[in-house]
């Protein structure tokens, strides 16, 4: 009767801790290959359509190829400001008056330019510059030098005074600068007005005056939407208005009406052992023009089961496999995982890994990898996707395994 007693308790006992084993398996495992089957394709036998696009192949191209070289002499255009002065003529003076005394331009805010002389006259849109007694004439291009020449052969043909008075002074007050607007989605930051110098106005300095060149977090490409004036300002922008390319080429706002040309695409990689065809007036900028660096938020992959929960970046200019992808999740293959260690107890390390990808198609493929394998066979170390799902648990046997270890 002792004996039968004691043989019952024993039964429920071990009754008792099976079912608590079980389910610390069944937690640890979160889903159990012994109740939940799932088919996969083995990762040596996928078709190379759905392998991704290596990533290391492709080099960053030569910044200096966004920006421009500035010329040896400073070519005058619309917007620059003139100091000009023509003796007699411009201010007018009467033969009896004594010369007036030129006025002294001293630079004001962020006017890089040193004090200079004259009066000041903007070149306007069009270029041209109009001064009293002669017709109006273009100075787009020139230098200063070019210009002061121009003004005497002008007063010479118009016959306004004697030749030999004809003294013009020029002199270069304000550079024109261009106003641009810069998204860097990259840094997390909303739109910014960038003021562009005269043979600054490119995308490099657009960027190195917004935050610094592309980081980690950057696309490899930079947007330029090219502003078309049409008398009307165009609408405050934030990161989260780009204006996408439509179907026609054209960017609209409103009723119709055009503001900005297709998008631009500058790409920063090029595949190793190709130059960058990137035209110089590509990265040249104008008034009004739109920059935007998009960030990789999408360009990430996920892991569950007995890897650490999460969504992870993928290195923008490598490829990873599944245990460097492991890696980076937190889970170091062989070490018993999450889920190996129960009360000091070191099990058998988990080996079934899926891969969940997405198909071109819009469909779903399962990957199959036997990281056991992996380990000896280069073809099943899957290379890691943007958008893969990583899943990891124990298969069959390992589940039983562990559960003979747990129990002892």
């Amino acid at each position: 009767m002792f004996i039968g007693h004691a043989s019952a308790s024993n039964w429920v006992c071990r009754s008792f801790i099976f079912v608590l084993l079980s389910q610390a398996i069944g937690l640890c495992t979160g889903c159990s290959s012994l109740l939940f089957r799932i088919k996969g394709v083995p990762a040596s036998k996928i078709p190379e359509s759905l392998l991704p696009e290596t990533r290391n192949n492709r080099v960053r191209i030569d910044y200096r190829l966004l920006g421009q070289n500035p010329p040896d002499v400073y070519r005058i255009d619309s917007g620059d400001v003139l100091g000009v002065a023509v003796d007699g003529i411009f201010p007018f003076n009467p033969p009896t008056a004594p010369p007036s005394a030129l006025p002294v331009n001293f630079p004001e805010g962020d006017n890089p330019m040193p004090p200079s002389t004259g009066y000041p006259e903007v070149v306007k849109q069009d270029g041209t510059r109009r001064l009293p007694g002669i017709d109006p004439f273009s100075v787009r291009h020139m230098t200063i030098e070019e210009v002061r020449l121009a003004i005497a052969q002008a007063y010479r043909i118009s016959r306004v005074i004697r030749e030999e008075k004809i003294f013009p002074f020029v002199s270069l007050i304000r550079t024109r600068t261009y106003n641009v607007t810069v998204i860097r989605q990259d840094l997390g930051m909303g739109s910014q007005s960038i003021k562009l110098d005269a043979y600054r106005n490119d995308v490099l300095n657009a960027l190195l005056k917004s935050g610094g060149l592309p980081g980690e977090k950057a696309k490899d490409q930079v947007i330029i939407l090219r502003y078309k004036p049409t008398g009307v300002s165009a609408p405050s922008m934030s990161d989260s208005d780009i204006p996408q390319q439509p179907s026609d080429g054209l960017g609209t706002m409103g009723s119709g009406t055009v503001y900005w040309d297709a998008a631009q695409v500058i790409p920063l990689t090029m595949p190793a052992g190709m130059s960058a065809d990137i035209p110089l007036t590509s990265s040249i900028l104008s008034e009004g023009d739109i920059v935007c660096l998009e960030n990789r938020e999408t360009d990430v992959f996920y892991s569950a089961g007995m890897l650490p929960a999460g969504q992870h970046l993928l290195p923008r200019d490598y490829d990873i496999d599944i245990f460097e992808a492991m890696s980076i999740v937190g889970y170091s293959y062989g070490s018993g995982g999450t889920g190996g260690n129960l009360m000091g107890i070191t099990g058998v390390a988990p080996t079934q890994l899926f891969v969940f990808r997405k198909c071109p198609d819009g469909g779903q493929v399962t990957i199959k990898v036997d990281l056991e394998k992996a380990l000896r066979d280069p073809r099943e170390r899957l290379i890691v996707k943007s958008g893969d799902k990583l899943f990891l648990r124990y298969n069959p046997k390992e589940e039983v395994a562990n559960f003979g270890i747990f129990s002892i």
